[in-house]
Formats: structure tokens, C-alpha cells, sequence
């Protein structure tokens, strides 16, 4: 499986095309019923992140179906009624491909702080630069997608690869602005 970005982006160009929608829709949604209400989101940052992340499951939903390959959302359990924590993004899993989506006004990823996000960050680098010491890494392609949003439209859209070799935070092994990129 290449994790090379060019093979990345070919691969899941259509779910990221529709991720990307998704994440827009659920941005207006949210916007409009704050200002509905005369709600500022800043006021309560969460509200806001779950309005647009609940959105964009709704909208993803028939993804699950099948286009290509199966995906499937984990949202927090097998049987769909509870849809998670409240900030825990959304994961979308292909056959060779595992994305996180993550709301990110830094373009930061979160801190590996749990043990399922190290495993997560775990994986050696597309540019392979030393020796992999400690045992193989994870099957599959880790990436993130972080968004954030500014006045009712998505101001971030990267697809990052994450890279951790300990310590708090991972790095990117690289990374991709989908705001600047052809569709």
C-alpha cells in the first residue's frame, strides 16, 4: 500500500470530496442556528463542533453503504444510536486507510496523550529516514483531517499523516491543504 501523498489523495479523493462537503454543510448548519438564536459560537466552542460534526455524519451516512471500498464510521458504538463523546470526531475506515477528523484552529494534531493515540501516531514515515527498532508498525495508513471554520465557511482542510516518535505531540510526516487543492 503506497502512503506517498499523490497516492493517498488518488485514492481517497471521493471520500475526501465528500467529507469535505459534509464538513461545509454541517459549518453552515451550525452557523445558521447560532445566528437564528444570536448565539455566538465562541460563547460555547463545543455546541458549535457538535452541531457541524453531527451534520457531517448524517451527511456521510450513506457512505457506509459502499463507493469502491466499504467504510464504515466509529462513532462510539456497534449499533449506531449512541453517536460518542461529544468531541470525539469522526473515524472513517477503508480497506487501507484509517481518517480522523478533527476540528483544529492551529492546523495542530492532538497530543498523544492516550494509549489509542499513540498506537494511532505509530507508524514509520513515507520517507523512511532510520531504523524501525521497536517491532513493525501498525497495518494500514493513519491520517488526520483537521478542519476549522471562520464566519460560516471551513477556513482548514488538511489531510496530515502522522508521525510519532514519542514524547507528547506527533509530527507530520506530511501534509496536504485540501482548501488549495484541484478538485
Amino acid at each position: 500500500m503506497e502512503s506517498s501523498p499523490e497516492a493517498v489523495l488518488t485514492r481517497l479523493r471521493p471520500l475526501l470530496r465528500a467529507v469535505h462537503e459534509a464538513l461545509s454543510a454541517g459549518v453552515a448548519v451550525s452557523h445558521a442556528i447560532h445566528r437564528q438564536h444570536g448565539w455566538q459560537p465562541a460563547a460555547d466552542p463545543h455546541l458549535d463542533r457538535q452541531l457541524v460534526r453531527r451534520h457531517a455524519m448524517e451527511q456521510l451516512l450513506p457512505w457506509s453503504a459502499s463507493i469502491g471500498e466499504q467504510l464504515t464510521f466509529d462513532v462510539g458504538d456497534a449499533g449506531g444510536e449512541n453517536l460518542g463523546l461529544p468531541m470525539s470526531g469522526l473515524i472513517v475506515t477503508t480497506g487501507a486507510d484509517v481518517v480522523r477528523v478533527w476540528h483544529s484552529e492551529d492546523g495542530e494534531l492532538p497530543p498523544g496523550d492516550t494509549r489509542a493515540l499513540q498506537a494511532f501516531y505509530s507508524q514509520s514515515p513515507v520517507q523512511q529516514t532510520q531504523l524501525v527498532l521497536e517491532g513493525a508498525p501498525p497495518a494500514g495508513n493513519h491520517l488526520a483531517l483537521l478542519w476549522a471554520d471562520r464566519a460560516g465557511a471551513l477556513s482548514r482542510l488538511e489531510l496530515v499523516r502522522p508521525w510519532w516518535r514519542g514524547g507528547r505531540h506527533p509530527e507530520a510526516d506530511w501534509r496536504v491543504d485540501l482548501l488549495r487543492q484541484p478538485a
